[in-house]
């Protein structure tokens, strides 16, 4: 089934060339202004509605919309850096200031989850009242609608443009819908039964806040560490060299990441001892272009003679 989200991605990319930095970058930008517009205006929406019931789990829901709205916020940054060419400061480009950035704002969602989960303790404590309104449960189901929308049309784009971020983002508005549809269902059932829910549920959107925000901390700190390349990346890689026939094996290859898209290699690679030097080094200057081109891997390729009794590493 094809949804209207898919077929606006479709639109969108139809005739462009993804490989494009620019239109990865514009994609990106425009994926991440939409994302801080709309939840910006669930956040605005559920406020109100909050303050006129008095309903902390709505309200909590409303401060989870922020969070996105500065998660969208960092996809955009990310995409506008990632853009950015090296220069003589940053010979390796500027890709890791959207960690810095995804790292603050991790830290911010911890405390606005840590607020969240006080004021609902005090609301079960309290066991306050609930104001009902048809305005809440309408405003409660069109922003799951939204972000059901988000969801497929952040999943469509990230796979079109293979982004981490974008399934990222799609995963989180799947996830606030979940949230949001089991606020709707703790305001119903407290019109309908009598159920005074609404401190347990704020309680549950600040743990699932708090949650998130652990996670995407955890994350952006392992690729501020340095985190190894996945298994899938190293394949890839080491197909690819080993196409040029000149090669016969490859070792000691070594991938870093200075951000999304920007991947750097070194690799040396084995070569018969009695090949012609310039034979061997435009084998390897032909992978290190088809590298860069097909996978957008920099990469130094350092050429090891083997002996006629000597057995490849690789």
């Amino acid at each position: 089934m094809t949804f209207p989200s898919q077929l606006l991605v479709r639109r969108l990319l139809r005739g462009r060339d993804l490989a494009n930095c620019q239109v990865r970058t514009a994609m990106g930008r425009g994926a991440g202004l939409f994302g801080v517009g709309a939840n910006l205006l669930l956040a605005a929406g559920k406020c109100l509605v909050g303050a006129l019931s008095g309903s902390i789990a709505v309200t909590a829901d409303a401060f989870n919309n922020l969070t996105d709205a500065a998660s969208s916020v960092v996809t955009l940054v990310g995409f506008q850096v990632a853009g950015h060419k090296a220069d003589k400061e940053h010979p390796f480009g500027h890709g890791r200031a959207e960690y810095l950035s995804g790292l603050i704002v991790s830290l911010a969602i911890l405390l606005v989850g840590f607020e969240l989960a006080r004021t609902s303790v005090e609301q079960i404590i309290a066991g306050s009242e609930v104001a009902f309104s048809w305005l809440t449960v309408a405003v409660l189901a069109a922003a799951i609608l939204v972000k059901l929308w988000m969801w497929r049309f952040n999943a469509a784009l990230g796979k079109a443009l293979d982004s981490a971020a974008l399934r990222a983002a799609a995963l989180d508005a799947l996830s606030d819908s979940v949230a949001t549809a089991a606020v709707a269902a703790g305001t119903l059932a407290a019109h309908f039964w009598g159920l005074r829910l609404d401190g347990w549920l704020g309680l549950g959107v600040s743990v699932f806040i708090l949650w998130s925000g652990f996670m995407a901390a955890r994350d952006t700190l392992d690729l501020l560490l340095g985190r190894a390349p996945s298994q899938e990346t190293v394949d890839k890689i080491a197909a690819m060299v080993l196409e040029s026939p000149e090669i016969v094996a490859i070792h000691g290859l070594a991938v870093h990441e200075y951000g999304p898209g920007h991947l750097f290699a070194t690799i040396h690679a084995e070569v018969p001892s009695d090949m012609v030097l310039l034979t061997a080094h435009a084998a390897a200057d032909r992978a290190e272009r088809m590298l860069l081109q097909r996978l957008g891997v920099h990469a130094v390729i350092h050429i090891d003679p083997l002996g006629n009794d000597e057995e490849p590493e690789g």
